[in-house]
């Protein structure tokens, strides 16, 4: 049985192995070391009122959802940095699960809007999670 838990100290490293796992595959071909991955999670927990779940089964964290509050200009938003499972759970609703158990915590905090960044394959995950597309685009340079 899947249970969703909030992050606590002492998760990275096994956060850190979930996520290298999930983003072995397709379709983001990475090779994250441990080290980067570790980095990763460290960097997004570290972030004003950080905060993550994690999907946990027999012991072994299979998946999580990371990320922190964005103070914006009249509320604040629940950006989400990461939010993974493991290859061999993928389309088993444990994403799915990940996102609804993030909502009493946010409303508990007096959060009513989440964001994120998505590729455009799992948009329509995205979608049946209840998340619409706006109208911002994501820009980027390489120097």
């Amino acid at each position: 049985m899947v249970e969703y838990q909030l992050v606590i100290s002492g998760d990275e490293a096994a956060l850190a192995a979930a996520m290298g796992k999930a983003y072995s595959e397709a379709p983001w071909f990475e090779n994250r070391t441990e080290e980067r991955a570790q980095k990763r999670v460290r960097a997004i927990l570290g972030n004003y009122q950080g905060m993550g779940l994690k999907a946990v089964e027999d012991g072994a964290i299979i998946g999580g959802l990371l990320g922190f509050v964005d103070p914006y200009a009249d509320e604040d938003f629940f950006y989400i940095s990461e939010l993974f499972v493991v290859p061999e759970r993928k389309k088993q609703g444990i994403g799915k699960q990940l996102m609804q158990a993030l909502e009493p915590h946010l409303r508990e905090k007096g959060i009513a809007v989440v964001q994120l960044m998505s590729i455009e394959p799992n948009e329509a995950f995205y979608a049946k999670c209840g998340l619409e597309k706006d109208s911002v685009s994501v820009l980027y340079k390489r120097v």
